[in-house]
């Protein structure tokens, strides 16, 4: 397993070269079937949902307010991490058929994906921040307007950069005879890199959001009209989803890189393994589920389904029902 790859985890027999035969000496079940088959189905649901979310925030929402655009945007990362899924499906179901650039490419979308969720995820909280508990008069609409779109924008470009060494580095690798893998090398210096990403990339936002949404919830405890913060609550459980499907994740794969990983002598490591995986990659489809929780995200998805014009509206609950304490937008 390679830190800095796209974290496919290939497994194949360990053999013993005896004269002209080789004898298995351990045949770990890497379940490469079953985990294929629920990509596929994540793939099926992240596409339906985000695609109908893009869409909806599209036709029937301003982009023109903050949350709207960080919801959409982070949407769009969601459907870039989603669009790499059918080609680790096939990976694991026979092995990788496309060659060193869609390598590269699906590596780098892999990791855009991610990163740039978070980054958001982060810009989303500080906003959430400044609204509840600064409530500078400073923050105007517009002003709130422009700091989104360069979060955004600096989302997608830390993000395309923080890509940058696992893409290039990753190849397709003949792991077996003619049976090829994505990968990237492994060596000490992909150690350290890794773990500066794991630290500037999800550790530092993780200990931001903390403290941010600790100090909200302070502050929305010591308002008498907290029920209605309804836009609040939905980045918080937009935020808990993301650590709680990527965090053991990253456990695992710290673990796996402290001890020297054996699949047949770690059998229950790499069966945690598989499951953090699949929990990780499922991320991609739950915001949308998220969004339906929430009663005028719900009223948005009727009216793309049912084509109800009528149904258009703010789809931030706070645009008009939290002021003064929120100068929502």
């Amino acid at each position: 397993m390679e830190l800095n790859s796209n974290s496919t985890y290939d497994y194949y027999p360990y053999v013993y070269d005896y004269g002209e035969e080789l004898i298995p000496m351990c045949e770990v079940d890497d379940y490469r079937k079953t985990t294929g088959v629920c990509y596929a189905t994540i793939f099926c649901l992240s596409i339906l949902g985000n695609g109908l979310v893009v869409f909806a925030f599209t036709c029937y929402e301003d982009l023109n307010r903050a949350t709207n655009l960080f919801m959409f945007c982070l949407a769009l990362f969601d459907l870039l991490f989603t669009l790499t899924l059918p080609f680790w499906c096939v990976e694991l179901l026979h092995h990788w058929v496309f060659g060193d650039v869609a390598c590269k490419i699906m590596t780098g979308a892999y990791f855009v994906g991610i990163y740039g969720s978070l980054i958001l995820l982060t810009a989303m909280t500080l906003d959430r921040f400044v609204v509840v508990v600064v409530r500078s008069q400073w923050l105007t609409r517009s002003r709130r307007l422009k700091c989104s779109k360069a979060a955004c924008i600096g989302a997608w470009i830390i993000s395309l950069i923080a890509c940058l060494r696992d893409s290039i580095a990753a190849k397709a690798e003949d792991v077996h005879i003619n049976i090829y893998s994505c990968q990237s090398p492994n060596t000490v210096n992909d150690n350290v890199g890794y773990y500066a990403q794991l630290i500037l990339l999800f550790l530092v936002p993780f200990a931001i959001i903390v403290c941010c949404y600790t100090k909200i919830i302070l502050t929305l405890m010591s308002i008498s009209t907290r029920q209605k913060y309804k836009t609040v609550i939905l980045v918080l459980c937009i935020v808990i989803a993301f650590f709680i499907c990527w965090g053991p994740y990253h456990i695992i794969i710290v673990l796996m890189s402290i001890y020297t990983f054996d699949p047949c002598e770690h059998y229950q490591l790499h069966i945690a393994f598989i499951i953090c995986r699949i929990l990780a990659f499922s991320h991609c489809c739950i915001n949308p589920a998220l969004y339906i929780v929430f009663g005028k995200y719900r009223n948005l998805l009727s009216s793309l389904l049912f084509c109800s014009p009528e149904l258009r509206g703010p789809s931030d609950p706070s645009d008009s029902r939290i002021q003064p304490y929120m100068n929502e937008h």
